[in-house]
């Protein structure tokens, strides 16, 4: 295994009621090529079992009140010791050799920063999680497509100096992680062979909650027409485009809770604009 201190690695993980997903998170994490000086849970509010499930695998929990990601990603970094840190979602996991492929090209010295395009759906055989797959163009089973950019505004991985000289991520609601580079003025760059995994929502709940995520933030108000796009009769039209074998009253049902989330999402943020988790 590498375990380099001169590149010691610190993961945080800014976790809210993932009592599902994340011991199968911490503990790929403990598999790893290189293993991390620390893992960091910073508990965001979770009125679940999260936080007692990562004291048992022996991550090092931070409790915070419910504020969401950007708040707790950036506490995480605040008190973390590595040189180098990587964000993780409670509901990942990861390959084994996912830490030591993604902070390579940091290591290497060419970037400050880097993403993975290798995030590929775990959940597929879950049908409300291959029908939110369907909707959200999650084309192969992976989050992004093959031909993505190999430059983007989003870290996965960043060296922790150069995350708080950016002065963290805004609290935007969805999107934050997209709001450091513009501050850089830098991108994050692909790190070949980095894979992990990541568990779509698999209940119409679940499906709801995510559209109502995103309704909130701030990146869906940059559309031209983001209240158009969630109507009824837009849902209808792009059901025609869910070109697959799944029912069509499968992909009506989570379109309808997808964009319910969403217009509900788009309400409250106009009532509570500052107001930004989940």
């Amino acid at each position: 295994m590498c375990t380099s201190s001169a590149w010691s690695v610190s993961v945080v993980i800014c976790a809210y009621n993932e009592e599902a997903h994340i011991r199968r998170l911490l503990r790929s994490l403990k598999d790893q090529t290189l293993s991390p000086s620390e893992v960091i849970l910073v508990d965001d509010g979770s009125t679940d079992s999260t936080a007692s499930i990562a004291h048992q695998e022996s991550a090092r929990v931070i409790p915070l009140p419910h504020r969401g990601p950007a708040v707790g990603r950036n506490i995480g970094a605040l008190n973390a010791r590595g040189v180098l840190v990587v964000f993780l979602d409670g509901d990942m996991e990861c390959a084994p050799r996912f830490l030591e492929r993604l902070t390579a090209p940091i290591r290497q010295g060419k970037c400050a920063g880097t993403f993975t395009k290798e995030i590929y759906v775990a959940n597929q055989h879950n049908r409300w999680a291959f029908a939110y797959a369907v909707m959200r163009q999650h084309r192969g089973g992976r989050l992004l497509p093959e031909d993505f950019p190999d430059a983007w505004d989003n870290f996965r991985a960043i060296r922790r100096d150069a995350f708080l000289r950016g002065g963290g991520y805004d609290n935007v609601g969805y999107g934050e992680d997209r709001t450091l580079a513009r501050k850089l003025q830098v991108m994050a760059i692909a790190a070949p062979g980095a894979v992990c995994f990541h568990h779509n929502p698999d209940s119409p709940s679940e499906i709801f909650t995510n559209g109502r995520w995103i309704g909130r933030g701030a990146q869906i108000r940059e559309l031209e027409r983001p209240w158009r796009d969630h109507l009824p009769r837009r849902v209808v039209r792009w059901i025609k485009t869910d070109v697959t074998d799944m029912p069509v009253a499968l992909s009506l049902a989570a379109r309808a809770c997808y964009h319910a989330g969403v217009l509900l999402g788009l309400t409250e943020s106009k009532l509570w604009p500052n107001r930004h988790w989940k």
